[in-house]
């Protein structure tokens, strides 16, 4: 029995770790990592543009252009060209989005921007608001979508289109509106 004691103080005091004896220490080894892309940008092509259009005394309109491309006239708004000619202009926003090849990347736009007019006689113009902004990504053709992929060149591109609202007895004025996109690596 004494012995069976004996061999469990023993193995107890194996079985502990040993206490570091003052003025010891240990090292370790990790490693720090990073891993450096290519910083994703996004350049305009060219902007959102309605075209020339003209309003109705009585009625409210709109004109929307599709993100890629076209255009629809609705209430009291119709082309200022007949046909929607070379005067008119409609185009969706483009902006080309480049960075690292193969990447996922995310795009923002707003839900709705202000458009301020100068008369065409000089003065200010009463704002317009632009809504229903919509995105399409080249890399998910037919379909509208925020989440976008880089090439194999590391490039794609952004159609925004929105729909401008234009009240009943709009004066003639030119308007122009600041539309923000931000891209960001998925």
């Amino acid at each position: 029995m004494r012995g069976r004691l004996l061999l469990a103080a023993f193995a107890a005091v194996i079985g502990t770790p040993a206490l570091a004896a003052s003025g010891q220490s240990a090292t370790a080894l990790g490693q720090a990592q990073a891993v450096i892309v290519m910083p994703i940008i996004a350049v305009s092509l060219n902007d959102l543009d309605f075209g020339s259009l003209t309003s109705s005394r009585t009625a409210s309109g709109s004109v929307t252009v599709g993100a890629e491309g076209g255009a629809t006239y609705a209430g009291g708004t119709s082309p200022a060209c007949a046909g929607g000619g070379a005067c008119a202009g409609i185009a969706p926003a483009r902006f080309l989005v480049s960075g690292e090849a193969g990447r996922s990347y995310t795009v923002s736009a707003p839900a709705a921007i202000t458009a301020t007019g100068t008369l065409l006689g000089g003065g200010s113009a009463p704002a317009l608001a632009i809504d229903s902004l919509s995105v399409h990504l080249d890399s998910h053709a037919g379909s509208v979508t925020s989440m976008g992929q880089l090439d194999d060149k590391g490039e794609d591109r952004i159609g925004v289109g929105g729909r401008l609202n234009v009240p009943a007895g709009t004066a003639a004025a030119h308007y122009r509106a600041t539309l923000t996109i931000m891209v960001t690596y998925g």
